[in-house]
């Protein structure tokens, strides 16, 4: 059968946590079954590169690079391509690229949606802008043949609102047994980080305040880079301490490399689906402190740290407890590693996707 994946930057992309699902999901499905295309947008987006990566086609789609746009407009060029293309189930990830849901039925095709958080919720949003998000709620569940969330509290808000059977397939993490690097000449095991975009929703501003007003000779390592947030980019370099360091985006080795030797792992954000980063973490034996939010609960349970979101007092006082409780950091971070890999493991997970497929396929030829 063929699969068109469209609405997300690419594959192997540096960009989000849908991005490294998508990759991650899509490589590890039989390619004797399945004959799997990826629009991408701009090459620098996609560290694959050309246009096959592990038997997977990329066809690049160009749109015009604006904030409020650059999704809608690729996506909706991806899919016409994608249906004049003899694929059979075309799948849209994330509630923008939804709108555009309905078109695979009007051609007789599949189509899936997965829908990875609230993105109206995201605060980099105008209110026009949020509004548009909220409403494709609809089209994301009435649209398609099958509708995926990455979380069980996603889940169970779609299914309380609309009523409608929706698909949970969470993001996951692999084992990775190779040595670390060394190229940040950072001291083991002496430095907080933090791995994500650098947007409002992710609440860094209230790690960095909560970070200043600690008295340690820690450093605070941010990775990561904004998205259409310059603004508030500025605002985080202009708050930050002598010993907060941002490292911009990094490559797979060297982000490795940090989770590795990291003392803790911080997610502060107000908004989530399924963080990936938070997996990460976690799958390198890192105890993780995260706000409150149910989306990073549901992944942490009672092994997580948690401060009360929005609240840089609380998450200071935490931060200072857990800087003076190194056996309880590596005691948690044990723990959270078997579990993590137990729960949340991507052959898992893909298995799980290729029975949506396989189900929509065979529904089909039966018509």
């Amino acid at each position: 059968m063929k699969i068109a994946i469209v609405g997300t930057r690419g594959i192997v992309s540096s960009y989000s946590g849908v991005e490294a699902s998508v990759s991650e999901i899509v490589k590890r499905l039989d390619k004797g079954s399945y004959r799997i295309t990826v629009y991408c947008r701009k090459a620098k987006d996609n560290k694959a590169g050309g246009n096959i990566y592990n038997n997977i086609k990329l066809i690049y789609i160009p749109t015009i690079e604006t904030k409020h746009l650059a999704t809608i407009l690729h996506t909706f060029i991806s899919a016409i391509h994608a249906l004049f293309s003899g694929n059979d189930i075309v799948h849209f990830h994330c509630l923008g690229p939804a709108l555009f849901s309905f078109l695979p039925g009007l051609f007789g095709k599949k189509a899936v949606v997965t829908i990875h958080a609230l993105d109206w919720k995201r605060k980099k949003w105008g209110i026009l802008s949020r509004l548009f998000l909220k409403l494709c709620e609809y089209p994301a569940i009435w649209f398609p043949h099958r509708t995926i969330v990455v979380s069980k509290v996603l889940r169970d808000y779609f299914e309380n609102k609309f009523g409608k059977k929706v698909y949970y397939i969470p993001n996951g993490v692999s084992f990775d047994s190779c040595p670390a690097r060394d190229d940040h000449r950072l001291e083991n095991g002496r430095y907080i980080l933090f791995v994500g975009r650098l947007v409002p929703e992710k609440g860094i501003h209230y790690l960095i305040k909560a970070f200043n007003e600690l008295k340690t000779d820690f450093k605070l390592i941010i990775a990561g880079e904004p998205s259409f947030t310059g603004k508030y980019f500025k605002h985080l370099k202009e708050i930050s301490g002598k010993n907060v360091r941002f490292v911009g985006f990094v490559e797979k080795n060297m982000l490795k490399d940090l989770y590795q030797r990291a003392y803790l792992f911080v997610l502060p954000s107000d908004v989530e689906g399924l963080p990936v980063s938070l997996l990460e973490g976690m799958s390198y034996g890192k105890c993780v402190l995260t706000s409150d939010i149910p989306e990073c609960v549901e992944v942490t349970g009672s092994l997580g740290v948690y401060f009360k979101v929005g609240d840089y007092l609380d998450l200071k006082d935490k931060l200072n407890y857990l800087i003076n409780n190194p056996d309880l950091i590596k005691e948690k971070g044990a723990i959270l590693r078997k579990w993590v890999f137990e729960t949340y493991e991507w052959d898992k997970i893909a298995e799980g996707m290729g029975q949506i497929y396989t189900s929509l396929f065979m529904k089909k030829w039966k018509k």
